[in-house]
């Protein structure tokens, strides 16, 4: 009887405790439910949820005139790190910065300062970068496709095609000026998105991309420009240096470099304004005897002297007003021509003296001179040209060979294309595609004084004594002038040195403008660099020319 009881209270018992159990299982499920599968349920729901994100527009490419590339979009990658699977060692932060060049304490300073998250770390490597990255098997690392801005001519063409920021935003040359125009319009994709970013459905709205720009430059002579200053520059130690070319005709710019340039695609440099200024537009400066054929073209048409007159000069130096000027001998009696080719200061201030002030700076004005070039588009300064209430009598002299005055690379280039074009003034431009008004053009200068002073250009290149003898030419007539002012800065002297000319003489085919500045010691005269550098890269364009590349 007690075994039967005690045997029916331990099946009570089991019973009871399977059913606990049960319970417990139950109640385990029921929490599962609530919890657990409620969070499982609202990843599967948000996996699922709208996903909208920005579709990237590929930013318009810049060309040259022959369409070859000077700045495109190209596929690029950032770099991120999770830190929730990254491991912080020594070791790996130094490896990331060798990689990514990156300063490691830099890199050190971000990954401490946060603990959880994603954070990026570069923006913009290459594929050969991101692969060499990847193979190193980093936890935690991780990349997103993107696209950079890639320059290929480098430093060639920097200063005419600017650069963008890392977020390919436009903040100097071309790539400012136009940047609206080259950035285009970006997508967006809204859709359904399922389990491993499969996305099921959804509206996709193409990015447009940016219009391409095309220039006027021809990368060819661009080139040879840039070069030959290059060697220029370390062969005089000048400071800096500017080349404008450009095809007279049609006002086209052919070539703008200046020396120091940069390398847009390296950012290590770009706090380096010096690099960064585009001294062939924004640097003025006296320019020195490249005015004299301006001044006597408005002494010409002034009509105040016999075109036959002559001057004496002797004995080589003149004081006018308290200020001494000189010229680099005695040369005596000098008709018009010879003060032009053998650059006489004493001579233009003879013939300035007399002349109508109002007269000579209206001169000026239709050359350019102190005219804010309004077509080029890119930044550039007006230069100075003295309103006429502030000449002097000293002033007025001294601005017919160059001084008291300031004007760019750029607007000798503009003056002097007057007279390539038989003395209109016809417009430069640096964009084949775009209009900004009709083409400007307009007389300066009577077709019968353009011959005069074309002439005494010409003699000014292959007389013998000419200042621009090193200009010259095998099988070309060069017409041109040199220039040579000095600059006194802290007590310390130095030259700028210039040369404007074009070829042929008669019908022009090119033009260029050279300048180099901080010249010092025996060569600094525009005689003795500018011009042979004229001629220097005149012969490879103009074998570039003949052989139709």
């Amino acid at each position: 009887m007690t075994n039967r009881i005690l045997y029916s209270s331990g099946r009570i018992v089991f019973i009871q405790l399977i059913l606990v159990i049960g319970f417990c299982a139950l109640l385990g499920r029921l929490i599962y439910l609530q919890i657990y599968q409620d969070i499982f349920l609202d990843d599967q729901v948000f996996s699922r949820l709208d996903s909208q994100y920005s579709l990237l527009a590929p930013r318009g490419k810049i060309l040259d005139r022959n369409d070859r590339v000077l700045a495109m979009d190209v596929k690029g990658y950032s770099v991120g790190i999770d830190l929730k699977k990254f491991i912080y060692q020594k070791d790996t932060v130094i490896l990331l910065s060798e990689v990514l060049d990156k300063n490691p304490s830099d890199l050190t300073s971000v990954l401490i300062n946060k603990s959880s998250g994603f954070i990026e770390i570069r923006r913009n490597i290459n594929y050969e970068t991101k692969e060499k990255l990847k193979n190193k098997k980093i936890p935690g690392i991780y990349f997103r496709e993107n696209l950079r801005r890639s320059y290929p001519e480098r430093n060639i063409s920097s200063h005419v095609v600017g650069l963008t920021d890392i977020d390919r935003k436009g903040i100097q040359g071309v790539e400012l000026v136009f940047h609206n125009e080259l950035q285009g319009e970006i997508g967006s994709f809204t859709g359904i998105k399922g389990s491993k970013n499969t996305k099921l459905e959804g509206n996709r709205v193409e990015a447009t991309p940016g219009k391409d720009i095309k220039l006027t430059i021809d990368l060819n002579i661009q080139s040879i420009a840039y070069h030959e200053l290059d060697k220029k520059i370390k062969e005089t130690n000048a400071e800096a240096g500017s080349i404008v070319v450009v095809e007279p005709s049609s006002g086209n710019i052919l070539g703008l470099v200046n020396y120091p340039s940069f390398d847009p695609t390296d950012r290590r440099n770009l706090d380096d304004m010096g690099r960064l200024r585009n001294r062939a537009t924004i640097d003025v400066f006296e320019p020195g005897s490249v005015m004299k054929p301006l001044a006597m073209s408005a002494i010409i048409e002034s009509e105040k002297i016999d075109i036959s007159e002559k001057v004496d000069t002797s004995p080589g130096w003149i004081e006018f007003e308290g200020f001494k000027t000189s010229d680099f001998r005695d040369y005596g009696i000098l008709n018009l021509s010879k003060i032009i080719s053998l650059s006489s200061n004493v001579g233009m201030v003879k013939l300035c003296e007399n002349q109508d002030l109002r007269h000579l700076i209206n001169f000026y004005k239709k050359f350019g001179i102190g005219r804010f070039p309004t077509s080029i588009m890119i930044p550039a300064r007006e230069g100075f040209l003295p309103h006429e209430s502030s000449f002097t009598l000293r002033d007025k002299v001294s601005s017919c060979y160059g001084y008291g005055m300031t004007l760019s690379a750029l607007q000798i280039a503009q003056a002097y294309s007057v007279f390539a074009n038989e003395g209109n003034f016809v417009e430069l431009n640096l964009f084949e595609d775009h209009s900004f008004g009709e083409d400007y053009k307009e007389r300066v200068i009577k077709t019968e004084t353009n011959k005069i002073i074309v002439d005494m250009l010409v003699e000014t290149v292959n007389s013998i004594g000419g200042t621009a003898s090193k200009a010259r030419l095998k099988d070309y007539i060069v017409a041109g002038k040199t220039g040579t002012a000095k600059e006194t800065l802290d007590e310390e002297t130095t030259y700028t040195s210039t040369f404007a000319g074009f070829v042929p003489a008669q019908e022009p085919e090119f033009l260029a403008v050279i300048v180099l500045h901080g010249l010092s010691g025996e060569d600094y005269s525009g005689g003795r660099v500018s011009a042979p550098l004229f001629s220097d890269i005149m012969k490879q364009v103009l074998l570039l020319k003949d052989l139709k590349i």
